[in-house]
């Protein structure tokens, strides 16, 4: 098909595919899917021509090309093409109208050009002819070219021209009337240039003009007069420039203007009135200046403003005006700058727009510490956030500051807030209330503060008051949050834990995965992979020398008193540190102490002791009366018991109690059986059977039968009754020896005038061969008692006793003194008459004392003292007597056992035991005799 009836049927089809790019056929060169190469893919000086929708043909060369050869597509033809672009391209040398025209596109059809990054030899500029034949011109682009300079009548050939964009070159200044021939002329941008100054009349007579782009260049300063005929524009961009002033008037009569940008620039401060014309500006831009002070009524004017950026300044201070006026004012921008207090009347006042505000990056406090006394009546009672009259606030960006917060305005008083950050600031704690805001769903950047806990506490209140579906989006990275209590509720929250089907108000953490808590040992850990059951809070106050927690999960105070050398269980006031009508349980640690009472339990502390740990102590017995009524757990291993009472068994069977027994010196013995018979309920709550071992067989109890632990003979009801019979042998035999000694005399006196056990009262005499029995003293007052009474009952009785009496037995014409020396010494025994006539007989004296010394020289007891009516005085009595008396016993006469004991007192004969023995022979032998005649008699 030839060239020409392919080219309609070519564009037909572009437009029938929606403006794709399409395939090309014509030309000298290799054909692909949606463009052609020229002349081959393996020619140096090759390029590539694409048709693109809307009328655009574009040719993209190598940069290698050094010149570019266009006879490759002469037979081309696109008359609909308005558009052309050259990536690449070297400079033509002939003008582009020749060159359009060779490419089979009309010249006059030209409406853009665009010459991007062309490939020129070094030092190459645009010649006055290059425009020539593009009569219809309207928009230029010359981007990256490196052009140096530009012609002053270049654009004689274009006098249509509307937009000109001279971008990315090397100018560094441009004639003054470059413009002049283009009057139509709507937009000119020299950005990234290296213009240090414009000509003053280079915008002169281009009344169209509406933008005018500056930006990137060297401008230090800006003529007042620039801009003076320019009365409709709309957009100046002088950013990235190094203008450290401007003049007065340099807007002035700029009453269209819509935006302004001197971004970037060294601007120190604004002359007063520098916007005053511009009342129809909307956006201003003088971020990352150096300004450190506005001036008063720099914006008063700006009654359409509506962003406002004046971030990364020097600004400490705003006027207590500064923005009043401003109430279209729909977003300020202040960050990075080095405000420290925010003042109610800068901001739009009475009425205000305002929805987004920036103000990170500052030094703004939520604390009255951090401001001056003169500055303090600026925070009020909302938390060091006085704007609440901003009630238009949807964004609010408060990073990087110095809150210490949530200020409580952004949940009571802003309805439409949907955004707030305060990352990087100083908070440490978060409230569960400064989560919930009055709009439906909000978005709160917490990221790198200093938070460490979440306190949820008011959870549950907000939950019961929200009506409505509400959710709060949290991000939390970078925060050194705490694996304590105070976690506990925000966790389970995050671990899908806490919430309720129909709870309304819902905080999601959008970061969650890298939300992390650090425990008391600096470990870090995943919120979403902490133990909730664990999380503890350490009281700050001692708790009597010992350490306090407390742990939500079961209510649980928690008293740790472990490796303090206690030797008794420590009392304090629990309700010191807990709130008085909380519900709660308290858990002993007593671990590695000195412990070896429990009564320390009974002190009202432990009411409510569920759990009492009391490894390695010295406990060596257990009371079950000292344990308090709530008591679950109880751990006693590696302490001194060696068995248990069967009333503390009986307590453990009652309160199902879980246990831990292991390592104590077990006794296995009988005494033992009850608390094997315990262990073995299969729902006994042991958790440490294996460790329950007999300290004297080293082996666990469970594995010993009853029968090695008690034999017969060993149980314990034979063991009682042995018991039992041995107390009753001892009591009595106790009871009978003290009974014989206190009536010792009177056993005696009785068993010898019965005649039985005479061997226990009959004693061997040392003076067995002495010639009397009996020797009587007596006053020959009592003569008739003797001679009557006395002797007869000694001589007649059983036994009979020969008695000595001066009387009958005195050798007469011998001395007295003598014979009653002899007579003493030839009897066994001295009997005494005791009576108020003996104390008159001197002679009686006399033989007292013989028998007295008789006696103490013998050392044997010779003296019975027999009293005969009433007993003398001590006054009447010898000295030596009244002693004798004293400290012996005597007989009495008129005492019904007055014989029984005085023969009990006299001396026991040996014949008499050996008469007792051969009657009891005698009477075994007739037994023997009777039972042998009774055997004869049998048949």
């Amino acid at each position: 098909m030839p060239s020409w009836m392919f080219l309609p049927a070519f564009l037909l089809w572009s437009w029938a595919a929606g403006g794709t790019s399409i395939s090309l056929s014509c030309g000298q060169c290799e054909i692909y899917s949606n463009s052609m190469t020229c002349p081959n893919s393996k020619s140096q000086e090759q390029y590539t021509v694409k048709l693109l929708p809307n009328g655009i043909l574009q040719l993209q060369c190598l940069k290698s090309v050094k010149t570019i050869n266009y006879s490759f597509i002469e037979d081309c033809s696109f008359p609909m093409v308005s558009e052309i672009e050259f990536h690449g391209c070297p400079l033509s040398s002939v003008p582009f109208g020749e060159v359009v025209h060779k490419v089979g596109v009309q010249p006059e059809n030209i409406t853009s050009l665009k010459l991007i990054g062309e490939g020129q030899e070094p030092g190459r500029n645009l010649e006055h002819w290059h425009l020539q034949g593009l009569s219809n011109l309207k928009f230029l682009e010359m981007r990256e070219n490196g052009f140096t300079k530009v012609p002053e009548n270049i654009f004689i050939a274009t006098p249509k021209l509307k937009s000109l964009k001279l971008i990315g070159s090397n100018l560094d200044t441009v004639p003054e009337f470059l413009l002049s021939n283009t009057p139509d002329l709507t937009e000119v941008d020299l950005s990234n240039n290296s213009f240090i100054s414009l000509p003053v009349g280079l915008y002169t007579n281009l009344t169209k003009l509406t933008n005018i782009s500056l930006q990137n260049n060297s401008l230090s300063e800006i003529r007042s007069e620039l801009f003076r005929n320019t009365l409709l524009l709309d957009d100046l961009d002088l950013s990235n420039n190094y203008i450290t002033s401007i003049q007065e008037n340099l807007f002035k009569g700029l009453r269209n203007m819509k935006s302004l940008n001197l971004h970037g620039n060294k601007l120190k401060s604004l002359p007063g009135g520098i916007f005053s014309d511009m009342t129809a500006i909307k956006t201003i831009d003088l971020s990352s200046n150096l300004l450190s002070d506005l001036g008063l009524g720099t914006f008063d004017n700006l009654i359409e403003l509506e962003t406002l950026y004046l971030g990364n300044n020097q600004l400490s201070d705003l006027p207590d005006t500064a923005f009043q006026k401003c109430q279209s004012l729909k977003k300020l921008y202040l960050n990075y700058n080095l405000l420290e207090i925010l003042k109610s009347t800068s901001f739009p006042n009475p009425q205000s727009m305002l929805t987004d505000l920036d103000l990170g990056n500052n030094k703004i406090a939520s604390s009255l510490q951090n401001v001056s006394t003169a500055e303090a009546y600026y925070f009020t009672e909302n938390g060091g956030f006085p704007l609440t009259k901003q009630t238009n606030l949807i964004n609010i960006f408060l990073n990087d500051n110095k809150y210490e917060n949530i200020p409580h305005s952004f949940n009571a008083v802003f309805l439409k807030l949907q955004s707030v950050d305060l990352s990087g600031n100083m908070i440490q704690e978060v409230e569960v209330s400064s989560l919930h805001f009055l709009n439906d769903s909000v978005k709160l950047n917490l990221k790198n503060n200093n938070i460490k806990l979440i306190d949820m506490t008011a959870l549950d209140t907000i939950l019961s008051s929200v009506e409505k579906s509400k959710s709060v989006d949290v991000s939390l990275e970078g925060n050194d949050l705490m694996c304590n209590c105070m976690l506990y509720e925000f966790a389970r929250m995050v671990q899908g834990k806490r919430l309720k089907e129909g709870d309304f108000f819902k905080i999601r953490v959008m970061d969650i995965d890298k939300v992390s808590c650090r425990n008391s040992e600096g470990d870090a850990q995943n919120v979403l992979d902490i133990d909730t059951q664990m999380l503890t809070c350490q009281w700050e106050d001692p708790c009597d020398n010992c350490t306090c927690y407390w742990r939500p999960h079961d209510k649980m105070f928690i008293i740790d008193c472990s490796y303090q050398d206690l030797k008794e269980l420590p009392t304090f006031e629990v309700n010191h540190y807990l709130p008085a009508n909380l519900s709660y349980s308290i858990t002993l640690d007593m671990r590695n102490n000195s412990i070896t009472s429990l009564s320390g339990l009974q002190d009202p502390l432990y009411s409510r002791l569920v759990n009492l740990t009391l490894p390695n102590n010295k406990l060596s017995f257990i009371n079950e009366s000292y344990f308090p009524e709530r008591l679950k757990v109880l751990d006693v291993r590696w302490n001194n018991l060696t068995s248990l009472p069967e009333s503390t068994l009986e307590f453990f069977n009652v309160t199902d109690m879980y246990l831990s027994l292991g390592n104590n010196p077990w006794r296995c013995s009988c005494g033992i059986i009850s608390f094997l018979n315990f262990l073995h309920v299969p729902s006994r709550k042991v958790d440490d059977f294996d460790d329950i071992r007999c300290n004297n067989e080293d082996e666990s109890v469970m594995n010993i039968s009853e029968h090695r632990l008690c034999p017969f003979f060993m149980q314990p009801m034979v063991v009682v009754t042995i018991v039992a019979i041995l107390i009753f042998l001892i009591l009595f035999a106790v009871l009978g020896t003290v009974s014989f000694y206190k009536y010792k005399q009177g056993i005696k006196v009785w068993l010898f005038t019965h005649r039985l056990c005479l061997w226990a009262i009959t004693e061997d005499e040392m003076d067995a061969d002495k010639k009397y029995d009996a020797f009587i003293s007596y006053s020959h007052k009592d003569e008739e008692f003797v001679n009557k009474v006395l002797v007869p009952g000694l001589e007649s009785g059983d036994p009979k006793y020969r008695v000595c009496l001066h009387y009958r037995d005195w050798i007469p014409g011998e001395y007295i003194q003598n014979q009653i020396l002899q007579s003493v010494e030839a009897s066994r025994r001295t009997l005494v008459v005791l009576s108020s006539n003996f104390i008159e007989s001197v002679w009686g004296q006399l033989e007292f004392k013989a028998a007295h010394s008789q006696a103490l020289q013998d050392r044997t007891n010779r003296l019975i003292i027999i009293v005969y009516g009433k007993i003398p005085s001590e006054s009447e009595l010898d000295e030596k007597l009244q002693l004798y008396i004293s400290m012996k016993t005597y007989v009495k006469w008129g005492d019904a056992k007055f014989w029984e004991k005085l023969r009990y007192f006299m001396p026991h004969p040996q014949d008499l035991i050996q008469k007792k023995h051969r009657q009891r022979k005698d009477t075994d032998k007739l037994e023997l005799c009777k039972s042998d005649s009774k055997q004869s008699v049998l048949p």
